[in-house]
């Protein structure tokens, strides 16, 4: 075989694995985050609450009442009102890109 045209295979194939690889992570971390906004809205109705439009954010640690936060889990602040009144409810989810990561919590009011 001609080395150019090897060497032309060999990139063209490694360009190949690397977008497959890049669409594999896509779409686990969008499963990932449907995941997370189902249980967010589930525990929030069980609690009889309704989540105000655009009312969940990811926020970083220290803006959170969280001690702890690894690279493996995303905190949200959620916004809600229940019998008329607003309150803030917060979770620590787990993500499955990382094993540095604390355990699931929320801090509901």
């Amino acid at each position: 075989m001609d080395p150019t045209k090897k060497s032309k295979i060999i990139i063209v194939s490694f360009l190949a694995g690397a977008l497959l690889l890049g669409g594999l992570a896509y779409m686990s971390m969008a499963s990932t985050s449907k995941e997370q906004m189902a249980t967010i809205k589930k525990v929030i109705e069980e609690n009889g609450g309704t989540i105000v439009a655009g009312g969940v954010t990811a926020v970083p640690v220290d803006e959170s009442p969280f001690e702890r936060s690894g690279k493996g889990n995303t905190i949200f602040r959620i916004e809600y009102t229940k019998d008329g009144k607003t309150y803030t409810a917060w979770y620590r989810a787990e993500n499955h890109s990382s094993i540095v990561k604390e355990p699931e919590k929320w801090i509901l009011p």
